[in-house]
Formats: C-alpha cells, sequence, structure tokens
C-alpha cells in the first residue's frame, strides 16, 4: 500500500520497483491522498494492476494509511506493507520480510533497513530507540545481521500484521504527521507483539519529498508538537517533567539561535513556537496555522 499526496513521478518509481519483487502474492492499494490533480488517475492508467483509492482531502500519513488499511483488512489481507511514495524497494525486500513474519508470528511489524540509494548507499534507517529520560528518539545500526526486535521502525515501510491492528488499532490521528510511526510501535510492544527489524530487506527512502521548499516547515511544526504529545502520551505525574524539562530547553536553544540565522531560521522558530502553543492548548491532527507555509501564500 503506497501513499500518495504529491509527486507522482515518485509514485511511479515506487510502482515500477514493486514490479520487480519476487513475492508475487499481493495487490497494490494507492491511496491517493487529496491530491490537487487527481493523480491517482493518471496512476492507475500507467499502472492498469493497482487499485486506486481516492480521498477528497489529505488526512496526513496518519489517517490517509488508516483509510488504507481499513480497505485492505475489509478485503482480507493478512499482511500490510505500507510504503511512502518517495521509496524503492530492492527485488527480495517483501520476501524477505514475509519470510521473517512466518517465522517470528509474535511481530506485529516488521521493517526493512533504510538507505539511500539501492547500491549500498549510506543508512538512514534502522534500529529504532526511544529515549524516555531526554524525550527523544533516534535511529542506530543493528549489532547483527538477523531479525531482531527493537523499540520502533521508520514508517516509510512497515510490515502490518492485520491481526496485530485489529487488536492494538491504526495509527493515532492526532499526529496527522511525524511520531504516529514511534506511537504505533510502542503501543504494538506494550500490548505483546514484537516490533521487528529486518536487516536482510532493504529499501531505499528519499524522505521528506513531499514537504520540500516552504512546506519545510511542516516538519518543524509538527515534529515538536508530536515530541511533546507522544512522551506525555506515556509517561505519569512526576516521570513527565525531566523529558518536558529537556524539550523546553531544545525549544529554548532554538529561540536564542534561530533568529540569526536568516528567514529559514525565523520560518523554523516561527513553525516550532506555533507547535509547542498547539500541543500546550489541545489543538491536534491537522494544523490550522500553517497558511504561511504554503509556496503560493505570502508570510
Amino acid at each position: 500500500m503506497i501513499l500518495h499526496w504529491r509527486g507522482p513521478e515518485l509514485t511511479a518509481a515506487c510502482l515500477k520497483s514493486l514490479e520487480t519483487l519476487t513475492y508475487k502474492n499481493y495487490k497494490t492499494l494507492v491511496v491517493d491522498n487529496g491530491s490537487e490533480n487527481n493523480d491517482g488517475a493518471s496512476l492507475a492508467k500507467q499502472f492498469p494492476w493497482i487499485e486506486v483509492l481516492p480521498l477528497a482531502e489529505n488526512f496526513g500519513f496518519a489517517g490517509g494509511n488508516n483509510r488504507g488499511m481499513e480497505t485492505a483488512i475489509g478485503e482480507g489481507a493478512d499482511f500490510i506493507w505500507l510504503l511512502n511514495n518517495d521509496t524503492t524497494v530492492s527485488p527480495s525486500s517483501l520476501t524477505t520480510l514475509v519470510e521473517a513474519a512466518q517465522k517470528f508470528p509474535g511481530a506485529g511489524v516488521l521493517g526493512a533497513m533504510v538507505a539511500e540509494d539501492l547500491r549500498g548507499g549510506k543508512t538512514v534507517g534502522g534500529y529504532g530507540i526511544i529515549d524516555f529520560t531526554h524525550g527523544k528518539t533516534k535511529v542506530t545500526m543493528p549489532k547483527t545481521d538477523s531479525p531482531t526486535e527493537c523499540q520502533w521502525m521508520q514508517g516509510s515501510n512497515f510490515l502490518l500484521s492485520t491481526q496485530a491492528l485489529k487488536q492494538v488499532g491504526l495509527f493515532d490521528e492526532r499526529y496527522f504527521l511525524y511520531f504516529e510511526d514511534t506511537d504505533l510501535c510502542y503501543r504494538m510492544t506494550k500490548s505483546g507483539w514484537k516490533c521487528l527489524l529486518v536487516p536482510g530487506a532493504l529499501i531505499a527512502h528519499i524522505g521528506n519529498a513531499s514537504t520540500q521548499d516552504r512546506r519545510r516547515h511542516w516538519r518543524s511544526y509538527y515534529y515538536i508538537r508530536n515530541r511533546f504529545l507522544f512522551f506525555a502520551t506515556y509517561l505519569n505525574g512526576m516521570n513527565k517533567v525531566v523529558p518536558q524539562f529537556f524539550m523546553l530547553a531544545h525549544l529554548a536553544r532554538h529561540t536564542l539561535a534561530l533568529p540569526f540565522r536568516g528567514e529559514n531560521g525565523r520560518c523554523q522558530l516561527r513553525a516550532e513556537l506555533l507547535g509547542a502553543r498547539d500541543y500546550f492548548a489541545g489543538n491536534f491532527g491537522k494544523a490550522k496555522c500553517l497558511d504561511w507555509c504554503e509556496p503560493s501564500k505570502p508570510q
């Protein structure tokens, strides 16, 4: 399943890479997440073997994927492989993931290693760690080539067990964009399912392809807001104090430094402050304060 909003050429490249898969027992659903030019229809003409789910608006990464997963579950899928539209996959990637899922039936979510390209480029995604003390997440290289349990993985590629999803639930749509993958992985592990990184599987991911130009400030807004939200959700009472201190200290450092980094720095700070404001105000889901980030809109 591929979530598409912008960049039809990237989605087409992803679909072309799927044609090389050695694993053949799958259907491909493209979720057109409110694209401006009805890209789903043109992609269906170019790739007649796909199914397209058109959505009337952009429901974000969380909401768009949820609607696609609901469709896949309704059609009886045992597993759902989520892919960002700016990914390409190696021919053996899905075979390796499915074999791991069959070997480890307690895995609720499995993920491939993520690299800049499929020719052995720099690895940009792997073993995810949640640091509850400092209120942050990080990614490191696995210490083994075998499938290994981790705390979270990047949502650019998830092989999800529908049995686990029925128990744990889909993405939390409060996040809209960023941290929804961390949240789902954490809910999986809390419910007894494994989050499994499979180093033998490989995908390439460009990263942030839909949030370029002025929209890159979306990342600053959603990352700050949702970082606060995630750790507040799973920490209680005084346990929230230390990580919130580190998150607020990070924001304070940016408040002092970013105004001196030109227009981009000031815009980044504006987005971060709006994200923190909306967290404390309880405003979640799709932001209502980012019109100034649109390329066609003046600041």
